[in-house]
């Protein structure tokens, strides 16, 4: 057996905890001398012999508990011998129908084992409908879990989505190769509309294998407004969210001598708002209230700490990167430097103000439905390494899962002794 995360064990100290505790409450009792004990019962040396064995059986259990807790931290892993002659074939749910994917899985020789890529690599079935596993997997760490396959080389057939990517490379000692499939280039396809002061505008993306589009425009005519939802009087009829562009708040507090600063920030939100098409306000306030603002901005010497709402506080540090950088907890954001002309341009301070604004969460979120863009091949591979032992090109099979197992029937087991113990 291997560990995934052999510093675990160091836990498996904590084993001494239960035995400490039944050892102590084992010292020897005090004796206290009493009158005539001639209508005390004697005791039942067989009760108390059951008393002791449930009390050792008891301790046996805890520690048993305790020691596989920590081996499902360590992530136990078993050594099984691998096939190197066999290729296993991996294909993404999404794709698992399509007529070219199931032709070439079809056409395979008796014996190769295809699997979905997703959790626990179920076994692929012609016959299933996967139309609805639209949900693209992790790549990358599914790639570090293909260790458990019991073969050395890999196929996996993938779009290969660029939002597919959400962990670090991985290092694998398995032969992967990745068939990236082409997908249709997605035509402009109705997102969301928002209320402008200059009318109803239109939101909508199409995507391809190498670049997403947003396009808006302002509705004059063909659609109907019910409630929050907006119906365009197309041939399809497509029913979309409707929102409204509210009046962002911003407080300001500026203490003497950022006045530089106050003209700056100033500006920067007058060219936001121009840009948005949406109303700014800016409002000075000596003590800025959180609950009130979108934003709230403190220009001063000594920092603002420990309000709630989202905030923009001056504190230099001379080796960021940017103007402004990511506090210690959410929605708390640095000014890194003082304001001038030129790290106001270069630096693209009003951009970075709509950042922190965070005016775009939803449309993001309803974009990265319609995200069809790739990677490649290369962009796509995992780091190979070479066994450098024989021992070591074991495939290592993930026994967690029994683990758990045993874990939940000695738990059951444990109260059972200890509901026992107390009648």
């Amino acid at each position: 057996m291997v560990f995934a995360n052999p510093s675990y064990l160091w836990a498996l100290l904590g084993l001494l905890a239960p035995l400490a505790i039944h050892l102590w409450s084992k010292k020897e009792a005090k004796t206290i001398k009493i009158g005539s004990i001639q209508l005390l019962d004697e005791s039942n040396s067989r009760q108390s012999s059951s008393i002791q064995l449930n009390e050792w059986l008891l301790l046996l259990l805890r520690m048993l508990i305790i020691a596989l807790v920590v081996l499902l931290m360590a992530g136990p892993q078993w050594r099984t011998k691998g096939d190197k002659n066999q290729v296993t074939y991996l294909v993404e749910a999404s794709i698992a129908n399509e007529a070219s994917i199931s032709a070439v899985l079809d056409s395979l020789q008796d014996g190769s084992p295809v699997f979905l890529l997703k959790e626990a690599f179920p076994e692929w079935q012609a016959d299933v409908d996967y139309k609805n596993e639209t949900e693209p997997p992790n790549y990358w760490q599914l790639a570090q879990k293909m260790d458990s396959l019991s073969s050395d080389s890999i196929v996996v057939f993938t779009k290969a989505l660029v939002k597919g990517i959400k962990s670090m490379r991985p290092t694998t000692q398995k032969k992967i190769h990745w068939v990236v499939m082409e997908p249709e280039e997605t035509k402009d396809q109705p997102l969301m509309a928002v209320n402008h002061r200059s009318g109803v505008e239109l939101i909508a993306a199409s995507s391809s294998a190498s670049v997403t589009k947003i396009k808006k425009e302002v509705l004059d005519e063909g659609f109907e407004i019910k409630g929050d939802s907006l119906r365009l009087l197309s041939e399809e009829r497509p029913t979309i969210p409707l929102g409204t562009l509210d009046t962002i708040q911003v407080h300001l507090h500026v203490d003497e001598g950022f006045e530089h600063e106050e003209k700056y920030i100033e500006a920067s939100f007058r060219a936001l708002s121009a840009f948005l098409k949406q109303e700014i306000v800016v409002q000075k306030e000596v003590e800025p209230t959180s609950d009130q603002a979108d934003l709230n901005i403190w220009l001063g010497n000594e920092p603002k700490y420990g309000l709630e709402g989202k905030w923009l506080v001056y504190q230099e540090n001379p080796f960021a990167k940017q103007l402004i950088a990511s506090g210690p907890r959410k929605n708390v954001f640095y000014l890194t430097s003082r304001l001038n002309p030129k790290n106001t341009i270069d630096q693209h301070l009003p951009e970075q103000l709509l950042a922190i604004l965070g005016l775009d969460n939803d449309l993001k979120a309803v974009v990265a439905n319609v995200d069809a863009r790739q990677l490649d091949e290369a962009e796509l591979k995992p780091n190979y390494v070479e066994p450098k032992r024989k021992r070591d090109r074991a495939t290592l099979m993930d026994i967690s899962l029994w683990i758990f197992y045993i874990l939940a029937g000695l738990m059951i087991v444990e109260r059972v002794v200890s509901n026992l113990k107390k009648q």
